[in-house]
Parts: structure tokens; sequence; C-alpha cells
């Protein structure tokens, strides 16, 4: 056995060019007897693997808008949240203002108070458009996977059954 046994292939060339050493059976210049079995074999290899590659790739998508879909829909759900929050504590500065008013407290602190809760209240209507457009956003892109899967889950599906090799792909890339 020699080191080269164990060497791994580093070359992205289809597996028909790499020749075995010559110190091997079959390892010589001249093509050995059923060659052409072995260029057919990298032939349909190669072309299986791009086939993989297509059907990774249409998942990967599909997923990727699928979970981005979620996420925006749970940052919504954490906006409307906050939004609640600080609803919430406006209303309870605005309370504390009004029962400092019936407590003779002067009249600095209460504006101040009454002025932070209409900072406050003056940011949820931003807040609640931001959950919106979230929301909104996260729709967009369930409906977008969800095109994408209707739109080309069949050729996907029909490609990864198809018997026989699939067209070479910069045959269509040129149109």
């Amino acid at each position: 056995m020699s080191d080269t046994d164990l060497a791994p292939v580093t070359s992205s060339t289809p597996a028909t060019v790499h020749d075995a050493p010559a110190d091997r059976p079959g390892g010589s210049q001249t093509p050995a007897r059923g060659s052409g079995l072995a260029a057919s074999t990298g032939r349909a290899l190669a072309a299986a693997g791009e086939m993989i590659h297509d059907a990774v790739q249409y998942t990967v998508v599909v997923g990727q808008l699928a979970i981005a879909a979620v996420r925006l829909a749970r940052l919504s759900d954490q906006v409307t949240g906050t939004y609640k929050y600080v609803e919430g504590c406006a209303k309870s500065v605005q309370r504390l203002a009004d029962q400092a008013a019936g407590m003779d407290v002067d009249r600095d602190t209460i504006a101040e108070h009454r002025d932070a809760a209409m900072v406050m209240l003056s940011v949820l209507a931003e807040a609640e458009a931001m959950a919106a457009a979230t929301a909104d956003l996260s729709t967009a892109f369930q409906a977008t996977a969800d095109a994408h899967e209707a739109d080309y889950g069949p050729v996907d599906e029909a490609a990864a059954n198809k018997e026989g090799q699939m067209a070479v792909r910069e045959f269509y890339s040129n149109r």
C-alpha cells in the first residue's frame, strides 16, 4: 500500500480523470478495458450530485423563508408585548402624577411625571406600527415560501424522481 492510497482527493475534477498510480493494476497510461463504463459512471455520479445539490438548494430556500416568517412573527409578538408593557408604564406614571397632585407635591415633580407619561404614550403609535409591519412581513415571507413550494415543489419532485440523466444546466442558463 502506498502513501497515495490514503491521501484525500484535492481536485474537483470528475472521478474519471483520477487514474490509479502506475504501481497498481489498471494504473498504466493505456485505457483499461471497461473505461467507457467508468466514464459513464462518472457522468452519472456528477449528474446525481448536481440533482442532489439542486434539491438541497430548493429545500434550503423554502426552509429559510419559513424560518424567517416564524422569526418575524415572534419579533412582532415581542414588539407587541413591549408595546403593552410601555403602555402600562405610561398609565402607572400618569396615575402617580395624579396621586402626587392630590398630595400637594410640587408642580415640577408632577409635570415631570406627566411629561414622562406623554413621551411613553407618544412612542406607542410607532411601536404599534412596527409590530403591524413586522407581522405583515412575516405573513409575506410565509406566503412567499408557500408560493415557492407550490411553484417549484412539483418540479423538484419530478426532477428527483426522474429516470435517466438531468439536462446540462448550462444549456438553460443562456436563455
